[in-house]
């Protein structure tokens, strides 16, 4: 039960746990001070004398007087807690932009009588782990300090090489898949010659294409796109190739790349020029003669461009012209592995947008974007993370707040879960029967994948009727 004493909120009030606070202050102080790091926020410079108390304890001490000066702090070194003083309701904007920004465990020292205005209290509500009225009891001050401390030890960090599977590419996931595709934008990316990437919408096309250009020999050079689809086929031509009075594309993109996204809509005529500059690598400048132009063209589709080339839509010749190298990139339903790196990165790159109080998704919520078929890809996955992240009225991400609330299993009526327990139960048993299906029922490799020891995975198994004997002699050899 969580009891609030004065502007102290601690866990109970008996005498042994006050002699255990305190014998953990004595084991504490004895960290060095490079372990216990804490940032003093005091934009009214009125309190230093809680730092030399902070200091004295045996944290090493940073204090700001500006947000300028903490966004240096905050910058250079790396804190688990800091201390925010509020003194006038004027220091709210300024300090909400800055614990918005930088979720550590902030703990609030505030002027008794601000408690009561709204702004004050939104802000301490939102992004404070805990808060003490002045004058504070500095021992009681130290404890929360202590416990903030140690609850932000416990709480994962993401690690930047996890979520950030190639640095290169600046693309997420550690799929067998994607590592695939990294190599492959690697080694196409080393010659010249045109590349033609395809996926369904929403995999990244363009994301690869620039990837392919910018570890290129061509890198110092402009990379621009041109999206087929979205401009009349009145006006492509002009777009591409220039007018009397203004550049074209493909000049802009002299001596870089040429993105050309949905190329299979690309009108016949201009198939016919793009094929001409392809064999030439010239282009009429307008006056009457000709002029060289040294560019990369990457292309995409999301259409089977196959298709359109057998029903005579797109030009046999110029198909074979940009498909001298072809990239796919994989749908995210066929590397569900790593939606959860993917939804922590967008998570983080859209936290300034959401209410600090957000820790990161629930497992329910884990489970269902697990299950989630994802027709709209990562396009579909970083929109529904940035609309939970707005809607979200708890500490972690649920299910309902990704709008993935309601996924039909398609069994009948009768066989549908009755309460939360059954529906935890089944989507738990059915993502572990996917896993397991993934990996050809191998444990290890399962166990591995979901983060969990083959022990923990038996006892699931065994707990959700998972079973995979009688699947064969390989399944059984690969289990053990």
């Amino acid at each position: 039960m969580c009891v609030v004493i004065g502007s102290y909120r601690c866990m109970n009030t008996t005498q042994s746990n006050d002699n255990k606070r305190a014998g953990t202050r004595r084991v504490t102080s004895k960290r060095s001070s490079a372990e216990r790091r804490v940032l003093v926020c005091d934009l009214s410079n009125a309190h230093a004398e809680l730092s030399n108390v902070v200091e004295s304890a045996g944290w090493k001490v940073d204090s700001a007087e500006t947000t300028v000066a903490a966004e240096k702090f905050l910058y250079h070194n790396e804190y688990h807690v800091g201390l925010v003083i509020i003194k006038t309701n004027d220091q709210v904007e300024a300090l909400d932009d800055l614990l918005t920004k930088h979720q550590l465990h902030w703990v609030a020292v505030v002027e008794a009588k601000l408690i009561g205005e709204i702004p004050v209290a939104a802000l301490i509500s939102d992004h404070c782990y805990d808060y003490h009225t002045l004058p504070c009891d500095e021992p009681k001050l130290l404890a929360t300090l202590g416990h903030a401390y140690g609850m932000s030890v416990l709480r994962p960090k993401p690690a930047t090489q996890d979520i950030m599977a190639d640095e290169d590419t600046k693309m997420v996931g550690k799929s067998d898949s994607m590592l695939s595709l990294y190599a492959t934008i690697k080694k196409s990316a080393r010659v010249d010659a045109p590349v033609m990437i395809t996926g369904e919408t929403g995999t990244g096309k363009e994301l690869v294409g620039r990837a392919l250009h910018t570890q290129s020999p061509r890198a110092e050079g402009p990379f621009v796109t041109v999206s087929c689809a979205t401009i009349p086929d009145n006006q492509i031509g002009d777009v591409l190739f220039g007018t009397d009075s203004e550049s074209g594309k493909l000049e802009d993109a002299n001596g870089g790349s040429l993105f050309l996204d949905s190329i299979t809509d690309l009108p016949a005529t201009q198939q016919m020029l793009l094929l001409r500059f392809m064999q030439s690598g010239q282009i009429e400048d307008h006056r009457g003669g000709q002029r060289s132009i040294d560019v990369r063209i990457i292309t995409s589709s999301h259409n089977s461009i196959d298709e359109a080339v057998k029903n005579g839509v797109f030009r046999e010749d110029l198909y074979y012209r940009l498909n001298i190298l072809h990239i796919e990139i994989p749908a995210l339903r066929d590397r569900i592995g790593d939606v959860d790196s993917l939804a922590q990165f967008f998570f983080e790159k859209f936290s300034s947008e959401s209410p600090g109080r957000i820790k990161g998704f629930s497992q329910q919520a884990k489970i269902a974007m697990h299950q989630h078929h994802w027709p709209g890809n990562v396009r579909e996955l970083l929109n529904r993370v940035r609309q939970s992240m707005v809607m979200c009225e708890s500490s972690l991400i649920q299910a309902m707040d990704l709008g993935l609330g309601s996924q039909g299993g398609g069994e009948g009526e009768n066989d549908a879960p009755t309460n939360l327990d059954e529906v935890r139960a089944k989507a738990e048993g059915d993502f572990i029967r996917k896993a397991l299906e993934r990996n050809y029922n191998n444990v290890t490799e399962t166990a591995g994948q979901l983060g969990v020891s083959r022990v923990t995975l038996y006892r699931l198994m065994k707990k959700y009727g998972v079973n995979i004997a009688g699947s064969g002699r390989r399944n059984a050899a690969t289990s053990k």
